[in-house]
């Protein structure tokens, strides 16, 4: 992961917003667009416009890479 891209928790995604799904260390990393959040306990559950990752989550506090879409 850069360090030098801007980072958020992951309960702070807004619809619209691109991020970096990075499911684990050293695994690749992909872009995706947030269509809606739902909080749930300690976990928030991403709805994306991608057709094969509709659905991530992620603990609330995860600090998820913001993508530039060009």
């Amino acid at each position: 992961m850069n360090t030098d891209d801007a980072t958020v928790p992951a309960d702070q995604l807004t619809k619209g917003q691109w991020f970096w799904h990075e499911p684990a260390p050293g695994l690749p990393a992909w872009q995706l667009q947030v269509t809606s959040a739902e909080l749930l306990g300690d976990s928030v559950e991403i709805f994306t416009t991608d057709e094969e990752r509709e659905l991530v989550s992620y603990p609330r506090g995860r600090m998820v890479r913001l993508a530039e879409v060009a």
